[in-house]
């Protein structure tokens, strides 16, 4: 009935929740009246009439083994922490993002080091902290690579903080890319190992490939068969058809988040649209 009764349930759900058979990592609260959560209404995607309270995240201790190189979708470079495979909130980890240079400066993370890392909402997993009272002295300072791990090419800097392969053909933007897609699509059957197997087998290049895709292309391939081919192509022709933000989300432009692509389609309302506003810009510069 009010805000001291939350608080009680919050301490006393608290106590209890590690008793249940599944995670969880807080409490929602919602105000439990229709014509107020119209009035307050939703900003995004965050409705005004509910909030989260998160209990703190639950925190281990590994050591970092190394530091690799993962490149996305847009060629973006991200260093990624290999650690002990240790368990935290209920999962063993082995792995975390370490985001960018400046972040790996922030913590002054090195290879070997000993570090306290948590489950960001219980999920995902970050380092936080280094325990630099446990160093040795053989601990060794990161520093960026100068060539794309993947194809080679020249690494070059943008945005004041973010490393880049500089080749717009490299093989593993591409397959980022082809996972983006699918998942903006929600075409589930095209998982990342399948998506890698059809670019292998020569079936696709880019992500138009995906629709011209026929169930005998896939059939013949080992571990598949006339089922899996069906279900795949069956998935494909469910999906083709999206609204008008999410095949803007799906492109993987630059900046363009989910949030940033509903806002073009609401403000523009077509493709046709959006593409002569971008042409009398760049007519103007």
């Amino acid at each position: 009935k009010n805000l001291k009764e939350v608080i009680t349930f919050i301490k006393k759900f608290e106590k209890i929740r590690s008793d249940f058979s599944y995670g969880t990592d807080g409490i929602v609260m919602s105000v439990d009246n229709l014509k107020l959560q119209d009035t307050l209404g939703v900003v995004g995607k965050a409705p005004r009439f509910m909030a989260a309270f998160k209990y703190p995240a639950e925190k281990a201790i590994t050591i970092i083994k190394d530091i690799k190189i993962n490149v996305g979708r847009t060629g973006v470079l991200t260093p990624l922490a290999i650690f002990e495979p240790t368990s935290v909130a209920g999962s063993t980890v082995s792995k975390a993002t370490l985001h960018n240079m400046d972040q790996i400066g922030r913590l002054d993370v090195r290879i070997g080091d000993t570090v306290v890392i948590e489950k960001a909402g219980d999920v995902i997993p970050k380092v936080v902290e280094v325990l630099t009272r446990m160093r040795t002295g053989k601990e060794k300072k990161f520093k960026m690579i100068e060539k794309c791990p993947v194809c080679g090419s020249d690494v070059e800097k943008k945005d004041g903080v973010a490393f880049y392969c500089s080749n717009p053909k490299c093989s593993a933007k591409n397959e980022r890319f082809l996972e983006h897609f699918v998942s903006a699509f929600e075409i589930y059957e095209l998982g990342p190992k399948i998506l890698k197997r059809f670019k292998d087998e020569g079936l696709i290049t880019d992500v138009a490939d995906i629709f011209t895709l026929e169930k005998e292309d896939i059939a013949p391939l080992e571990r598949f068969g006339e089922k899996s081919a069906e279900n795949i192509i069956k998935e494909i022709k469910l999906k083709k058809k999206i609204s008008f933000s999410k095949f803007l989300w799906a492109l993987g432009i630059l900046h363009v988040g989910e949030e940033t692509a509903q806002d073009l389609a609401m403000n523009f309302g077509t493709l046709e649209k959006l593409i002569s506003c971008v042409r009398q810009d760049l007519t103007q510069i």
